[in-house]
């Protein structure tokens, strides 16, 4: 093998786990953090739990109207809910 690719192959091995260091370094320091009691939570928790608990509740209505057997796999579309419901919640809190 030649000695310019195996240099080539030793800075690859250094380069990516760097930038990928740096990258999660950085997305970590744009994350809102709320004062809750004291205790400084991130933003997206709250999101989330919201996501979750508005989820359960569509659950409980689509399961008293009788409409749940017609939704197809249940996990997909519970998944899918509580996902869009998540973001649905940031958005409406935390947009700008």
């Amino acid at each position: 093998m030649r000695p310019d690719a195996e240099m080539s192959r030793a800075q690859g091995r250094l380069t990516r786990p760097a930038s990928g260091a740096a990258l999660v370094l950085c997305a970590t320091g744009c994350d809102p953090v709320l004062n809750v009691a004291g205790s400084f939570f991130p933003a997206w928790m709250v999101s989330m739990l919201l996501g979750v608990g508005l989820t359960v509740a569509a659950r409980y209505v689509l399961s008293a109207t009788r409409l749940e057997p017609h939704l197809g796999p249940t996990t997909l579309i519970y998944t899918s809910l509580g996902l869009f419901l998540t973001v649905v919640a940031w958005l409406v809190l935390y947009r700008g």
